[in-house]
């Protein structure tokens, strides 16, 4: 079978410190991964490592797209949309919705080249996907969080993306913005991008998902398919503390 994602043996450094230790994994091309650790246990680094940001040493390895050969990163980033709170955060410059979306196409903060009307459509098109094409014309600046985040997520698939990460992207969002950004990404789902989402929260995680990868101390902790992965036994040994785990309509909750 190919891969989206193949990671051998990567043992990842952060400032000196060890974060990510011999891990190993694998993404298949028609699976769509949920990340779940506490904080600290190296969830946002091992975002990285999959984005390119961050490499391996020691011989660890990372291959995309099936593909066997070391991969030019320029050509692997552009395939992949990157999505987090700490993105929104430092999205600063001046722009309307569209211009944000549109700025997809050149990995870039602001738009610093000119759009062609072909990229502009393709960027209305992101948006009128999401249902939020009326904040096209709305200053960036001027958009609630939740506005933000969805309006980041049209920027992140404004091209092929074949791959989507989106690091803890409901953080800092209430429950009715929570719940209408986690329906985008659902209805993304329909798409030919898959996605890896890294969260805390089981709630989170849509019917879309298809697999769970527990990171405990920098470490794969346990790894596969959804229904056997979201269980009280094993949240609770990967967490480090007793929970009861209840499914309903395709979504977990934590319940007692």
């Amino acid at each position: 079978m190919s891969f989206l994602v193949k990671i051998k043996n990567a043992d990842v450094y952060v400032g000196g410190n060890k974060v990510l230790k011999s891990l190993s994994w694998t993404m298949g091309e028609k699976e769509n991964w949920a990340v779940i650790g506490n904080n600290g246990t190296g969830k946002t680094t091992f975002m990285k490592l999959i984005f390119g940001e961050l490499i391996p040493v020691y011989g660890g390895e990372v291959r995309w797209f099936g593909s066997r050969e070391r991969t030019p990163l320029s050509e692997v980033r552009e395939k992949i949309g990157y999505v987090s709170a700490e993105y929104q955060n430092s999205y600063d410059r001046p722009a309307l919705g569209w211009e944000v979306v549109a700025s997809g196409h050149f990995s870039s903060i602001g738009l610093h080249e000119e759009v062609t009307p072909k990229q502009k459509e393709a960027a209305f098109d992101s948006m009128r996907y999401l249902g939020i094409e009326y904040l096209s014309q709305k200053s960036y600046s001027q958009m609630s969080y939740g506005e933000a985040r969805r309006v980041l997520l049209a920027r992140s698939m404004v091209h092929s993306t074949r791959l989507m990460i989106l690091d803890e992207p409901c953080a800092g969002l209430d429950i009715p913005t929570r719940e209408t950004f986690l329906g985008a990404i659902q209805k993304m789902s329909r798409k030919r991008t898959r996605m890896i989402y890294v969260t805390h929260r089981i709630e989170e995680i849509m019917p879309c998902f298809t697999h769970v990868l527990y990171l405990k101390d920098g470490k794969v902790f346990k790894q596969g398919r959804k229904e056997a992965m979201l269980d009280s036994k094993t949240l609770s040994s990967a967490l480090g503390c007793s929970l009861t785990v209840q499914e309903n309509s395709g979504r977990y909750w934590l319940a007692g």
